[in-house]
């Protein structure tokens, strides 16, 4: 009996936690590709993230493109979510473990992030081409990643090949990742 409540409760902090982390990422993604604020998905994200990200903001300022205060968030969500998923299961690792768990949670969750918004991108260009809000946040999302490869990689008899490598290097990278 004690299995599956603690097997739900494994589930609803794993799921509660990392849906709070994708919007928190794809706000820290967006802020980077200079995202278009007046977009209403970009401006649903910013409403949801804002009340635990501007009060850091305050006091940790951005660095170039990149919101440090959104990225100590991340990090701040990642150690309590592996906390809480290290005490339901087996107890605390050492202090150094769990920093280290949580940095590459986070990097697999940004390359997580650009792989899915790569795949989306890419269904959304045969299933509804046009320009549509969701189209250019997907745009915005994959842009860090499928630009610098547009540069290496021409497009083959007019068609742009780049989402193949970029998922192929991204899904390398998750693998890769301890």
């Amino acid at each position: 009996m004690s299995d599956h409540f603690t097997n739900a409760g494994l589930f609803l902090v794993k799921t509660l936690f990392e849906l709070y982390l994708f919007v928190l990422m794809i706000r820290l993604i967006l802020a980077y590709a200079q995202a278009n604020y007046f977009n209403p998905i970009v401006s649903l994200i910013i409403k949801i993230t804002q009340p635990l990200v501007a009060p850091l903001r305050r006091v940790i300022p951005n660095y170039r493109r990149i919101e440090i205060s959104t990225v100590l968030l991340i990090i701040i969500f990642e150690l309590i979510k592996l906390s809480l998923l290290f005490l339901l299961t087996r107890g605390m690792p050492s202090l150094f473990m769990l920093l280290s768990f949580a940095f590459f949670e986070a990097v697999r969750l940004l390359l997580q992030t650009f792989f899915y918004a790569i795949i989306l991108q890419a269904l959304m260009s045969w299933f509804q081409p046009g320009d549509t809000p969701a189209t250019q946040i997907l745009r915005q999302l994959s842009a860090p990643i499928l630009n610098p490869l547009r540069q290496i990689i021409p497009p083959i008899g007019g068609f742009d090949i780049t989402p193949i490598p970029a998922l192929l290097l991204l899904q390398l990278l998750i693998i890769l990742l301890p």
